[in-house]
């Protein structure tokens, strides 16, 4: 009697065993099924996504290059308008008084000092930053074609700012009692252009960082992919 329980217990045990088995078998085969079309599904996807990072990488240019247009317009605009500014000033500074002139003359040597250099040293940190995360993108086979156009081009606005300075410099009497109006008025003006060169520079790291964020966007998303594929395998 104990004999024929058992005997029905490992029968049972069987069957069920088999029956797993079999269940197992027709997934696997399912899976090896489905395989073929879901590696073509992934491949049509990572093709449309190749095609819509591509479009956004124009779209990101032409912002690039519309805001650097409508920046660089206001900045011309503004620096025009200054301009007549300047002349009314001139006159200004012609009539003031001795005293008047030789503090006009040692504020301007406290902004070339102070002001400019602070801003040259900032923007001068801020780019060799940037170039760090630039090379590293590079090395890791990054297209970084736009990013490094843009911090080029932040690097040739903050030389010619520093020109600017320099020559503001060499303008500036040092005992500050031979300040003219005419000095006073090339002072004014070129305090202006390195102050919009110095903006331009900044504008461009902008650009830069715009850059970047593409690139890192793009990782993040084929990333996601990856991992929805892995999980699907």
């Amino acid at each position: 009697m104990i004999m024929k329980k058992y005997l029905i217990s490992l029968a049972v045990l069987v069957v069920v065993s088999l029956a797993l088995f079999a269940s197992v078998v027709k997934a696997e085969e399912n899976n090896d099924t489905n395989r073929p079309a879901f590696a073509e599904e992934m491949k049509v996807e990572r093709e449309a996504f190749r095609e819509e990072w591509v479009t956004k990488r124009e779209e990101l240019q032409e912002k690039i290059k519309t805001e650097r247009e409508a920046f660089f317009n206001e900045l011309k605009t503004a620096r025009e308008a200054f301009k007549a500014e300047v002349k009314a000033k001139k006159e200004e500074f012609r009539s003031a008084n001795a005293e008047r002139k030789a503090g006009i003359c040692r504020a301007a040597g406290n902004m070339v000092g102070q002001r400019f250099d602070v801003a040259v040293t900032n923007l001068e940190k801020f780019q060799a930053r940037l170039e760090g995360v630039i090379e590293k993108l590079d090395a890791d086979g990054e297209d970084t074609d736009l990013a490094v156009d843009a911090l080029e081009s932040s690097k040739d606005k903050l030389a010619e700012a520093k020109e600017k300075i320099d020559d503001i410099r060499d303008l500036i009497p040092e005992n500050c009692e031979n300040m003219t109006p005419e000095i006073f008025e090339q002072v004014k003006l070129l305090a202006r252009e390195a102050k919009d060169l110095l903006k331009e520079s900044k504008q461009d790291l902008h650009q830069v960082i715009l850059a970047i964020k593409d690139i890192k966007n793009e990782n993040d998303e084929e990333e996601d992919e990856d991992e929805d594929e892995d999980d699907s395998n």
